[in-house]
């Protein structure tokens, strides 16, 4: 293998997780329970199996609809397991104070994105997520700030609104 493809493959690695799980075999009649664990992980979903463009075009909107408060919109648009963990008031309540604080962003660039199945939580349902990270200046001295939106892949492939967060970088 070439450096430049070793590279590629390290870089995809670090950046979507790893995509090798255990291997299936029977320990005291327990086959069937590590032969799911292994179908789990050949079934996950990593970098290289999503349009990133894309993922980004979506982030993009639902940062563009937070802007142009359009929040009502958002809490239609937002993955079952946004509108499960909160309740309509706060979501809306929550958007409505981080526009009223921190205007609109410029100078927003793209960064980062992970894609990933994070390990079972009781904040998160089992399923794929993508994080995807901007660099964002906010106020009129233009503070930096990191906006992170974070996206669930729905039935039929949707990616919806999971997450939203701003910080100070």
């Amino acid at each position: 293998m070439s450096g430049a493809a070793t590279a590629a493959r390290t870089n995809r690695e670090c950046v979507a997780g790893p995509m090798r799980g255990p291997r299936p075999h029977r320990i005291n009649g327990q086959g069937s329970a590590m032969a799911e664990v292994a179908a789990q992980a050949a079934a996950r979903i990593g970098l290289e199996d999503v349009d990133v463009p894309r993922l980004g075009m979506a982030a993009m909107r639902f940062i563009n609809a937070i802007e142009q408060g359009q929040h009502e919109i958002l809490w239609s648009a937002a993955s079952a397991t946004m509108r499960d963990g909160m309740p309509k008031e706060s979501f809306l309540g929550q958007l409505e104070q981080r526009h009223r604080e921190l205007g609109r962003g410029t100078a927003r660039r793209w960064v980062a994105v992970r894609v990933d199945q994070p390990a079972q939580r009781t904040r998160w349902q089992i399923g794929t997520y993508a994080v995807l990270e901007f660099s964002v200046k906010f106020g009129s001295i233009g503070l930096p700030h990191r906006e992170v939106v974070t996206l669930r892949r729905e039935e039929e492939g949707v990616w919806r609104l999971a997450g939203y967060a701003v910080k100070v970088a």
